[in-house]
């Protein structure tokens, strides 16, 4: 999902950045956010003002599944038979992140594992991370276009499976003592998107 989260770490951009959310956990997948949104940088590998950067890594979109209830009322899978994912990190002097970008080719494979409907999405879009709670790098939010992620029982709002076609920003942070994974809240919404959910969910 871009990000779904992008999926794994903070490129989930989405499906979100990326990479993928695991269950419980963002990722990101096409710009599935996973979410993100100052569009500067320094060149590759310069040092500007203290900003270091970027470092340039592949997030990984591995497979995970959603129980009956967590996202969608059925037990759903999500796959990724594409992705080639880029995550380009800008640092402060002491290795912290400032802000990212990430993109790169995302196919989601989401399944109705009740009922073994599938449906793939392209999901290539574009995501950036930026860090509301700097110098702290577990408060991100990831923005962007063309991505996917899903929203827990315990998000904001609960029990989606977005996949935004215009622009989608998430606001991703640890969850509250006792709840695994992270808290997502949903901040942006244009243009046209989809709920995975409910598509799986008809015939």
């Amino acid at each position: 999902m871009r990000k779904a989260f992008r999926r794994g770490g903070h490129g989930a951009a989405a499906v979100a950045l990326a990479a993928a959310l695991t269950a419980g956990a963002a990722g990101t997948a096409g710009a599935a956010d996973a979410d993100r949104t100052p569009r500067h940088g320094a060149p590759n590998g310069a040092r500007t003002a203290g900003l270091q950067g970027p470092v340039v890594t592949h997030p990984e979109s591995r497979p995970y599944e959603y129980p009956a209830g967590e996202v969608c009322p059925f037990r759903a899978r999500a796959e990724f038979p594409v992705s080639d994912l880029r995550l380009r990190t800008w640092t402060d002097g002491a290795g912290r992140p400032v802000f990212a970008v990430e993109d790169g080719p995302l196919v989601l494979r989401a399944t109705n594992l009740d009922t073994g409907k599938t449906v793939e999405r392209e999901v290539s879009g574009t995501a950036t991370l930026t860090y509301p709670a700097y110098p702290r790098s577990d408060v991100y939010v990831m923005s962007g276009d063309n991505w996917a992620t899903g929203f827990h029982a315990h998000d904001q709002p609960a029990g989606r499976w977005l996949v935004s076609r215009g622009y989608m920003s998430v606001r991703i942070s640890p969850a509250d003592e006792g709840t695994a994974g992270t808290a997502k809240k949903l901040l942006a919404l244009y243009g046209p998107y989809e709920d995975l959910c409910t598509t799986l969910a008809t015939p």
